[in-house]
């Protein structure tokens, strides 16, 4: 009864089951271990987007489902070195529509054709596909024998984080039609080579990627490098460029009429630096700069370039001698109006989709300031508290159509307890209060304090 009046009052229930690696053979040829994850959620919305004019399509409760069965394994070569691959396979789906409006009610432009063809989804939204299947070899100490010279070579189907994820971390969109957005269970990027060479405490690494969004007209390709220097234990320096590139043709709304061709071609420059000047103290930082290009060849062609930058500042205190062992920590983060977000990804608490409410749901990392605020707390070793705080404004709200910068703010509450080796929980309760822009943007009414709650659970055995 007091988990059912939880449920009913703050909105949203989360669990997650994870089978951990199942060793199948471990020995002097390599190994081979198997598992499985599990995720599910089911979500419940009061006063759904505020209010606001796109309530009516949505569902104030909604359920997503993942599974991952994956298998891993490694072949010893001369000198250590190794060849290893990797595959896994995801079936995801939900019932009910997102506050995201990708599976709302409706007719909608199917992303799987290129906005070629209407038609509605279902309120069932499902689909299996292949998430990881990659291989790779690393050379051990083959190259020295000390291993501080060392290569690695992979490619196929697979991960790659970019610093902090700030700009690249996520290679495939979830959601819409493939079902559990927020579960986010599909990560990989496609076709990719990712050679890395570390010489003590420097590391190159060179990539081509290719995402797999839900419309293939979305389809990118990120190619380039990156070199990180680890000054020393307290401090790194890691400086990128990234070429972005995506074609694609135009139609007519809903008909197979070729209009013409849009060609992008963005090149990003990024610098990163960590830094603890302090005992406890530590500097996070990040800077883009981009020429974005876009090139339309219709009746007449129309190049334009345009020039944007982002980036994001943070500083943490923690005390792990006093009570509950404190963590306090500020970041400022902002975005053009033409800053190309690029495929960032989850990795804590607001990083980086800020705020359980409007980065899951309605905002993106383009266009846009952002003040967080983030008090983390441990009453004991198995329990971690966070309390997040959000500003958000508008670089340029004209680019909306809005006559105000002022979105709004967003306070999340979350609770992590493990349990056991096995058991892990999860809880929050999250709010958003609209300002006037935040009202506009959303339309209708949308003057009203959207809440949304999360329970969750993981047990691996």
């Amino acid at each position: 009864m007091i988990r059912r009046a939880f449920i009913t009052l703050f909105a949203t229930t989360f669990t997650s089951v994870a089978c951990a690696e199942y060793s199948l053979y471990e020995g002097d040829y390599g190994k081979l271990s198997a598992g499985l994850e599990i995720q599910t959620a089911l979500f419940g919305e009061v006063n759904n987007q505020a209010g606001g004019s796109a309530k009516s399509k949505l569902s104030d409760s909604f359920w997503e489902l993942s599974v991952k069965p994956h298998f891993d394994g490694s072949l010893n070569l001369l000198s250590d070195s190794q060849l290893y691959g990797g595959f896994s396979y995801i079936y995801s789906s939900s019932l009910g529509h997102d506050p995201s409006g990708y599976s709302q009610k409706g007719e909608l432009y199917l992303q799987e054709n290129d906005y070629t063809a209407l038609g509605s989804y279902d309120n069932y939204h499902f689909k299996n596909k292949t998430e990881d299947l990659f291989i790779g070899w690393k050379s051990g100490k083959l190259l020295d024998e000390d291993e501080k010279i060392t290569v690695d070579l992979s490619g196929g189907k697979q991960n790659f984080k970019l610093g902090s994820g700030f700009l690249i971390h996520y290679g495939a969109d979830n959601g819409g039609s493939r079902g559990a957005g927020w579960v986010n269970p599909r990560t990989a990027f496609n076709n990719t080579l990712i050679g890395r060479l570390n010489i003590d405490d420097l590391k190159f690494e060179g990539f081509y990627l290719e995402t797999r969004p839900l419309n293939p007209a979305e389809k990118r390709s990120y190619q380039g490098g990156n070199i990180e220097y680890a000054y020393s234990e307290s401090a790194t320096l890691g400086l990128s460029y990234i070429n972005t590139r995506n074609n694609h043709f135009l139609h007519n709304a809903g008909s197979i009429d070729l209009l013409g061709e849009q060609k992008l071609d963005n090149d990003t420059f990024n610098a990163r630096f960590d830094f603890s000047p302090l005992e406890n103290f530590t500097i996070n930082t990040e800077y883009a700069y981009q020429i974005n290009t876009t090139k339309t060849t219709t009746s007449e062609s129309i190049k334009n370039k345009t020039y944007a930058s982002g980036g994001f500042g943070q500083i943490e205190y923690k005390r792990e001698d006093l009570f509950w062992q404190p963590a306090i920590s500020y970041r400022y983060a902002i975005q053009d109006e033409n800053f190309d977000s690029m495929s960032p990804g989850f990795s804590t608490w607001g990083t980086w989709f800020q705020g359980e409410i409007n980065g899951e749901w309605i905002l993106y990392n383009s266009n846009l300031r952002t003040h967080q605020g983030k008090l983390v707390v441990t009453p004991e070793e198995s329990v971690t508290l966070s309390l997040i705080y959000y500003n958000f404004t508008f670089v340029n709200p004209s680019a909306f159509s809005l006559t105000s910068a002022d979105y709004g703010n967003e306070v999340n509450l979350l609770a992590d307890w493990e349990f056991n080796e096995a058991l892990n929980f999860s809880a929050g309760i999250e709010a958003f209060v609209p300002n006037e822009a935040g009202k506009q943007y959303l339309g209708g009414d949308a003057n009203k304090v959207w809440l949304q709650g999360m329970l969750s659970a993981s047990y691996e055995f």
